[in-house]
């Protein structure tokens, strides 16, 4: 695999996922003008719920897939069937689980048994469709996944909407309006992998499939309690409008994350390919990465407060204060992919759960104290903290385990405190367009000059394709 294609998929797939949150940009003002703070915050809680399903709804195994390319490469197709095959099936029986004890269910989660069955039935069709995205983005087919979370958006988006209209029940329109299109992704991804023709499930498989996928329970589960159960505790310790607040916030704050995140995938399958021949070049490729990734982050965080204005209005402006906080949250997330990328590569992912469960362990603890005391803002930087021991530990692991060296404590700390200390220049001067867009252009310019060698060679190699089109 060389630099032009990890480029080409790295942008289809940012495209992909920037076009799918230009949706949820679009929508967001609509969504937050027609329904109720309430519904607002009780469709979070039912996001919130349905992340906790998803933990061992199909055994997280589409998280075996990236680790199973470099293993089976010569077979990799015969894997992801199987893998498939014996996951939906174990999902599917799940869920038959979940209908049966459905009210019991519902008076914990406080929803009725209705809304019980739709968490099911939604929860299995993301995870079939999730699968099918994971195995795109291992094929490098790049296009497809596009397609696959961009149409699946829009029907989402369309169908929401239009039920909101014609329905009583908000609440209720906004989950159907994600069940119906994850419904249909749901039943290509089975005809899909029926039509590769390869045996339905290989045995041989099985003690790889669970080596990699249990722990991935134990490390989405840390994830979960650091995504979901700030809001949780936030509804039980303040209110649901509260909860629609931070919602809010969070999902614009988690913009980062979904840009850097969409690169990391085509980052990983490259990354894997580059170590394993030991490309002198890699650290070079690493620490350019690196860079790009803090020039995302600097440049949201610049623009960040004007467009939580546009997105949400007046009603959701207390947001601002604690945006930053979310978006170095996750460019703490981002770092701390590097050191857990070799542990997938070298397919050991036993002490990732440890680590994410202990992290969420710090964060519902945070969140405690801080909660009462400082309000939504709080949870924030509860989930900051959290996000920073996450960090520690995996390259702390990874070096000890791995002899990891590609990114040193000294490059990791140089970043984290540019990250936090423009963060906090741009909190302080969130009501000013000006200071924040002049700080914003220092940085570019600041940029241009550090890589100008790298521009030179990149614009060359534009000009060069250019030529060989003509």
């Amino acid at each position: 695999m060389n630099i032009k294609k990890l480029m080409t998929s790295g942008f289809l797939y940012t495209l992909g996922n920037i076009f799918v949150q230009a949706i949820g940009f679009i929508t967001l003002p609509i969504y937050t003008r027609i329904i109720s703070q309430e519904v607002f915050g009780e469709f979070s809680l039912f996001s919130s719920y349905m992340s906790i399903f998803m933990l061992v709804i199909g055994l997280q195994v589409s998280g075996s897939l990236s680790a199973a390319k470099v293993k089976y490469a010569n077979e990799y197709d015969r894997y992801a069937v199987s893998a498939f095959h014996f996951s939906s099936l174990f999902a599917f029986s799940l869920v038959l689980l979940i209908l049966l004890f459905r009210k019991l269910l519902g008076d914990v989660f406080g929803f009725s048994e209705q809304v019980i069955v739709l968490l099911a039935v939604q929860t299995f069709n993301g995870y079939c469709s999730g699968f099918l995205g994971a195995y795109f983005i291992q094929k490098q087919e790049s296009v497809a996944n596009f397609l696959l979370s961009f149409g699946s958006a829009i029907v989402n988006t369309i169908i929401s909407i239009g039920l909101i209209t014609v329905m009583t029940d908000d609440f209720l329109a906004r989950v159907y309006g994600g069940i119906i299109p994850s419904s249909i992704l749901m039943l290509i991804a089975i005809v899909y992998f029926q039509k590769k023709r390869e045996s339905f499930f290989d045995k041989d498989y099985l003690s790889f499939i669970l080596m990699i996928s249990l722990p991935l329970i134990f490390h989405q589960l840390g994830h979960l309690v650091l995504n979901q159960l700030d809001r949780i505790m936030i509804w039980k310790m303040l209110s649901v409008k509260e909860v629609a607040i931070y919602s809010f916030g969070y999902t614009m704050g988690m913009i980062i994350q979904t840009v850097l995140n969409s690169i990391n995938m085509a980052w990983i399958p490259w990354f894997f390919e580059a170590k394993k021949k030991e490309n002198e070049q890699l650290r070079c490729y690493v620490l350019r990465y690196l860079a790009f990734g803090l020039f995302l982050t600097l440049g949201y965080l610049t623009i960040f407060p004007d467009l939580t204005l546009i997105m949400g209005g007046e009603k959701y402006s207390q947001s601002i204060d604690f945006i930053a906080m979310i978006i170095i949250s996750y460019f703490f997330v981002f770092l701390y992919t590097f050191p857990v990328n070799i542990q997938f590569y070298h397919a050991n992912t036993k002490m990732i759960p440890i680590g994410t469960i202990a992290a969420g362990i710090v964060n519902a603890i945070l969140n405690y104290f801080f909660i009462p005391k400082f309000g939504i803002y709080g949870a924030a930087v509860a989930t900051v903290l959290s996000y920073l021991c996450l960090l520690i530990f995996h390259h702390l692991i990874s070096r000890k385990r791995y002899q990891y060296d590609e990114v040193t404590v000294k490059m990791f700390s140089i970043l984290s405190i540019i990250a936090l200390g423009y963060a906090l220049l741009m909190n302080q001067f969130s009501h000013s367009l000006p200071v924040r867009w002049t700080f914003g252009a220092m940085v570019v310019i600041g940029y241009i000059i550090y890589f100008n060698e790298d521009i030179k060679v990149l614009h060359s190699l534009v000009i060069k394709k250019k030529k060989e089109e003509k």
